[in-house]
């Protein structure tokens, strides 16, 4: 009889089956595939086994995955649906192969057995005494090991294994805990088990693509090069920045001025790291807003099948795009998805969220490692994040070194100070000395208040200005909007931005701004700092509340972006009531440093520097949070791999940022009563919320329907203009800061 492997269902009904020995074969060939020298021989270095024996391992871990289906108890499953535990049959035949042990001092481990028993991630824990036959066929699939090891690696098998049944595994599962725990705990075992799980887990997903016909791909259909890549940019000549990271092969640091091609240089070089097809490129941003319009610009440059997106709302987002483009969503886009989500993609645009996350979540490691082994890493925006992201950073950093995987750290500035704490100190550094000598903007400080001198902005749209008011909350912003619609500006002129509208307004206004800011007519756009890394904006004048140095550089940037001397730019900073969500150390320092006049932009990195130096010279407050957010997360990784032993599934939250006001995506109650909305569509209607509010103002519904329901509803009032009204009780502090 026909041993099943695969079925294909529709409506119910078995549409199609796979043998055994067909779906083998196939992870047999994307597996050897999956192999390219460089990660192998880094490995293999890393590893102390041969690159001949880790091919070996890997083709007899695919050979012998799936041995377990060959029983009459997973055959019934297939059939019958009926429950069998097919990796832990599977195991009962592998216990005897010693060829593959791996034996320190006392400790002894059967990697093909571990590697076998743990390629579906989730051990059946608990299940310790199963009843389980093989099928009379089972012992010539076994037996045919060696015709399959000479047909594929082209040389004779000096293997000799023989077919048993152990019955009793149940030593060998009540050591697997403490066996992974090992693994994980060992660097050079850990890396060899990562890479072989990852293949063949990634090279089992292949091989079930192929069958259902949802194959996507993997690696580049021809490896990118320079001379192709500058063939799409809107300019021919490189500047030299952008030269010099085309021909580098190192880690390194750029630091260049906003608007000048920092995007296009750091893929120049990745193109120039990547040495084959497999080879894969990793971007990271801080926001989600920033990495999907970055998705959307790398298929300028990329075959659109070889870029991927990731964060934790990527699925909508891409569910969305799909069904402009196809009209709804089907197999070949969940298999895409599928297969995306863990950086499988030739090109992944990520947050940084996701990428520590991915890396760091045990239950994803081993395939996100065989991919992260064959990227190049680019990390933009790297001012960004907070001590307690920067401690994850750090120990991610190092992490790259041993493990030969390069990295591009991207900024307009990074402070002298940060770099010693990223340890990133001596990498080299990228920058160009004529970029830093252009003026931009002329700074003015006012020794005032923002909200006292709403005639002053009134006066400079009437000049036919387009005019950028940056408030530190939300509460602010929207007292200043109210204001200036009071004192004369109609409703078309003068735009709301922040984090309380809703998804879908929340695009709808960056295409508003974007339109408005091509148009003839000025207009003025209120926002908080949620437009320092979220959108790329070109302003004539700036108003805004005084801020962290490093803050004020990149509101700086939204105003004369392409630093016209002919049409010089104005940014105006106020002193500020309430210093929240900051600190007043650096509010003051940054107040303190900062001089009215036109400057160069190298002036600013000098400003930024000067501040930091002092921060971190004088202020206990900075210690402290180093001591409590960089140092606790700098160890978070390892402590993880200690406590999760590699195939339980953990939690995919670690707290990456140090966040004061928790946020959830929320619902709110008009949107859940409103029929003409499907619910399908509800993300697009939610509002990123602080927790609290869910106390006074969460809709409580019938159990049945809460448990159907993604998103918690709350009953807020809420307009396209101002976005959510928050009850005066509940904003006394100022409620939300972006």
């Amino acid at each position: 009889m026909d041993i099943l492997a695969k079925k294909i269902e529709k409506d119910g009904k078995m549409i199609a089956t796979q043998n055994l020995q067909l779906h083998t074969a196939w992870v047999i060939e994307e597996a050897l595939k999956l192999i390219d020298d460089s990660s192998l021989d880094r490995v293999a270095k890393i590893s102390g086994f041969s690159q001949n024996k880790i091919k070996d391992l890997i083709f007899f871990s695919a050979y012998f995955h799936d041995m377990g289906k060959a029983t009459k108890e997973f055959q019934s499953t297939i059939r019958n649906g009926s429950k069998s535990y097919h990796s832990l049959y599977s195991a009962s035949v592998l216990v005897g192969i010693e060829d593959f042990d791996f034996l320190e001092g006392e400790r002894y481990i059967n990697l093909l057995l571990v590697i076998a028993l743990t390629h579906h991630t989730l051990l059946p824990y608990g299940v310790k005494d199963v009843e389980f036959n093989f099928l009379n066929e089972a012992e010539k699939f076994f037996n045919g090991y060696k015709r399959s090891y000479e047909n594929y690696l082209k040389k004779s098998c000096g293997y000799h294994f023989e077919f048993e049944i152990e019955k009793d595994i149940r030593i060998e599962l009540e050591s697997m805990e403490t066996d992974l725990q090992y693994i994980k705990s060992n660097h050079k075992l850990r890396m060899l088990y990562a890479y072989v799980s990852g293949i063949l887990n990634l090279a089992d997903w292949l091989a079930s693509a192929r069958f259902s016909n949802t194959v996507t791909p993997i690696t580049f259909n021809t490896q990118p090069s320079k001379k192709e890549f500058m063939a799409y940019l809107s300019f021919d000549t490189l500047r030299e920045f952008q030269d010099n990271l085309s021909i580098n092969s190192n880690s390194l640091l750029v630091e260049i001025p906003t608007g000048e091609g920092k995007t296009e240089g750091s893929l120049l070089w990745a193109i120039n790291n990547l040495y084959n097809q497999h080879s894969k490129i990793i971007y990271t941003l801080p926001t989600q807003t920033t990495s999907n319009k970055l998705y959307e610009r790398v298929q300028n440059f990329f075959d659109k099948s070889e870029c991927g997106l990731i964060h934790s709302s990527a699925k909508i987002f891409l569910e969305k795009e799909y069904e402009r483009e196809n009209g709804q969503v089907d197999d070949i886009f969940k298999s895409d998805f599928l297969l995306s989500k863990s950086f499988n993609k030739p090109v992944t645009v990520s947050t940084i969220d996701s990428l520590l996350k991915y890396f760091i979540n045990i239950g994803r490691f081993n395939i996100a490692t065989k991919n992260f082994l064959n990227s190049v890493v680019i990390i933009d925006e790297i001012h960004a994040y907070d001590f307690k992201l920067m401690g994850f950073l750090k120990r991610f950093f190092e992490l790259c070194e041993e493990m030969g995987v390069r990295v591009c750290l991207m900024s307009a500035s990074i402070p002298n100070q940060i770099k010693k704490l990223l340890g990133v100190e001596n990498y080299p550094l990228i920058t160009q000395k004529e970029l830093f000598e252009k003026k931009a903007n002329e700074i003015f400080k006012v020794d005032g208040f923002l909200e006292d001198n709403l005639d002053s902005m009134i006066g400079k749209f009437e000049a036919n200005k387009n005019v950028l008011i940056i408030r530190n909350t939300v509460k602010n912003a929207t007292q200043t909007y109210r204001e200036l619609k009071k004192l004369g500006i109609k409703r078309e002129d003068i735009l709301l931005y922040h984090s309380t509208f809703k998804k879908q307004d929340r695009t709808k206004k960056e295409d508003l701004i974007f339109k408005k800011l091509k148009e003839d007519k000025p207009f003025i756009l209120v926002a908080t700092q949620i437009v320092e890394v979220s959108l790329d904006i070109d302003f004539d004048v700036m108003f805004t509340d005084n801020a962290p140095i490093d803050s004020l550089i990149q509101r700086f940037g939204r105003v004369n972006r392409k630093k016209s001397v002919e049409r010089k730019g104005e940014c105006y900073i106020y002193q500020v009531k309430n210093v929240l969500p900051y600190r007043d150390t650096i509010l003051d320092l940054t107040f303190e440093t900062i001089q009215d006049g036109y400057f160069e932009l190298g002036e600013y990195v000098r400003w930024l520097n000067i501040v930091y130096d002092k921060l971190f010279e004088s202020d206990i407050t900075i210690k402290n949070e180093i001591t409590r957010l960089f140092d606790e997360a700098y160890l978070k990784y390892d402590e993880t791999l200690k406590k999760l032993d590699g195939i339980k599934k953990s939690a995919d939250n670690y707290d990456l940022r140090d966040i004061e006001q928790s946020k959830n995506d929320y619902l709110l109650y008009d949107d859940f009563m409103n029929e003409e909305i499907d619910s399908r569509d509800y993300y697009e209607y939610t509002v990123a919320l602080p927790y609290y509010l869910e106390k006074e103002y969460a809709h409580h519904l019938p159990s049945e329907i809460e448990e159907r329901l993604f998103y918690s509803v709350l009953k807020l009032d809420y307009s396209f203009d101002e976005g959510v009204h928050i009850p005066k009780k509940e904003d006394s502090s100022g409620f939300l800061f972006s």
